[in-house]
C-alpha cells in the first residue's frame, strides 16, 4: 500500500467515523424529543395485591385510642365495643408480628418498634403487608401459631432477637445496601431542607433515591466496587439521565416550567414558582450543573421532590389521591410525566431491577423501601 492509499484509507475511516456518530446523535436527540427513550415499564406481579391493600385501607389512621374518638362516644354500651374492637385489633396486629419473628426477627423486631412508637394500626398493617409479600416471593409462608388471647408486647420484644439471622428483604443485606444507606445518611441535612422546600415527606424522596441507587449499583457492579464503595458515597449518572435521582434533563425543563404555569394540573401555587429559578444566563449548564455536581446533591433532592409533589397534585387535582400509596409515586417517579394518568386504578410497576436474582418492579421496590423501616430513625415513616 502507497503512503497516499495509507492516508486516503485513515481519511475514510475518520470521516465515516463522524457520520456514524452523526447519525447516532442525531438518533438519540429525536429520541429524546419524541418520548422514545422514556420508562414503559412493567405493570407488577403484586400490582392487585397493592389494589386490594389500597381498597381495605383509609388515607387516615384508624388508632382508636384518642382522646377525641373515646370522646364521641354516647353510651356506655358503644364504649364497651369500642374497647372491645381496639383489644382485638391490637392483638391480631401483635400476633402477626410475633409470627413473622418465628422467621425474621430482626424484621419482627422493626415492625413492633414502629407500632410501639404511634400505635398506628394502618401504618403496621402495611409493614406487615410488605413482609408478607417478601415471605411468600421467598416461598416461604408465615406461620400462624399465635394465640390473641395470650398475647402481649413485653413477651414479643423479650422474644425477639434482632441479631439473628439475614434480613427478610435481600437487597437489605447487601454491600451496595450498606455503602447507600451510610451515604444517605450523612446527606440527612440535605434531604430534609428540599423535602421541606417542595413539601413532601422526605422519605418519599429516600425511597426513589434508593431504588434509583440500587438500579445503578447493580447494573453497573465493576464500577460500584472499584468507586462508590471505597468512598461510601452515591452513584451520579451523567448520560441521559442526571444525578442521584436520575432526572432527564427533558424531565428537568418540565418540572421548571410547570412552577410557573398556573393553567397547569401540576401547578404547586405562587409560593413554589421561584423554586428553581435560576442566577445565570445560561440555564442549560446551570441546570446540568446543578443535577451532576459532585458531593452535593441539594438540587437532585429537590428536583426529584418537586416532580414527586406535581405528579401527586395533578391526581388531587383530578379528585384523586395517591398521597398514602408510595409505591404508585414511585412508579409514576420512573415512568415520567407522559403515563401519569389520574384513574382510580393505577398500576404498580415501572422498569425491572434485578437484585441478588430478584426481579423488582421500580414502584414495588419503592413501597418495599418505604415500609421495611430501613432509615426510620433519620427518615420516619408517616404515611399510613
Amino acid at each position: 500500500m502507497t503512503l497516499r492509499k495509507f492516508f486516503k484509507a485513515i481519511w475514510k475511516i475518520l470521516v465515516y467515523g463522524f457520520a456514524a456518530t452523526g447519525v447516532i446523535l442525531v438518533v438519540g436527540f429525536f429520541a429524546i424529543k419524541f418520548h422514545i427513550t422514556d420508562e414503559k415499564g412493567v405493570v407488577d406481579s403484586h400490582n392487585n395485591d397493592f389494589q386490594e391493600l389500597s381498597n381495605t385501607s383509609t388515607n387516615n389512621s384508624t388508632n382508636l385510642w384518642t382522646a377525641d374518638s373515646v370522646g364521641t362516644l354516647k353510651t356506655i354500651d358503644e364504649l364497651i365495643v369500642y374497647l372491645e374492637t381496639l383489644r382485638k385489633t391490637k392483638s391480631e396486629m401483635l400476633c402477626e408480628i410475633q409470627d413473622l419473628g418465628t422467621l425474621y426477627p430482626k424484621n419482627a423486631s422493626t415492625i413492633l418498634n414502629e407500632y410501639t412508637i404511634a400505635y398506628n394500626d394502618t401504618l403496621t398493617k402495611k409493614m406487615l403487608f410488605a413482609a408478607d409479600l417478601q415471605v411468600k416471593d421467598n416461598g416461604k409462608e408465615i406461620p400462624t401459631d399465635c394465640d390473641p388471647k395470650q398475647v402481649s408486647e413485653e413477651d414479643i420484644a423479650t422474644s425477639l432477637d434482632s441479631t439473628v439471622g439475614e434480613n427478610l428483604y435481600p437487597w437489605i443485606n447487601t454491600d451496595e445496601w450498606a455503602t447507600i444507606s451510610s451515604a444517605i445518611t450523612k446527606d440527612k441535612e440535605a434531604i430534609d431542607t428540599a423535602a421541606k422546600k417542595a413539601e413532601i415527606d422526605p422519605r418519599l424522596i429516600v425511597a426513589n433515591l434508593t431504588v434509583e441507587q440500587l438500579r445503578l449499583f447493580h447494573s453497573q457492579r465493576e464500577l460500584f466496587e472499584k468507586f462508590f464503595q471505597p468512598l461510601t458515597i452515591l452513584g451520579n449518572a451523567t448520560k441521559i439521565s442526571l444525578g442521584v435521582m436520575g432526572i432527564k434533563e427533558a424531565t428537568a425543563k418540565q418540572i421548571e416550567e410547570r412552577l410557573k404555569d398556573s393553567s397547569s394540573p401540576y401547578y404547586l401555587g405562587p409560593d413554589h414558582e421561584h423554586d428553581l429559578d435560576f442566577s445565570s444566563n445560561d440555564p442549560d449548564t446551570e441546570r446540568y450543573n446543578r443535577l451532576t455536581t459532585e458531593n452535593d446533591y441539594y438540587y437532585s433532592y429537590l428536583y426529584g421532590g418537586l416532580y414527586m409533589k406535581q405528579m401527586m397534585t395533578q391526581w388531587e387535582n383530578a379528585g384523586l389521591s395517591i398521597s398514602d400509596r408510595p409505591e404508585i409515586i414511585g412508579t409514576l417517579f420512573n415512568v415520567g410525566f407522559n403515563q401519569s394518568k389520574p384513574n382510580e386504578n393505577p398500576k404498580v410497576g415501572g422498569s425491572t431491577i434485578t437484585i441478588r436474582d430478584k426481579k423488582y418492579s421500580f414502584g414495588s421496590l419503592s413501597f418495599e423501601f418505604y415500609y421495611s423501616g430501613e432509615l426510620a430513625t433519620e427518615f420516619p415513616l408517616t404515611i399510613d
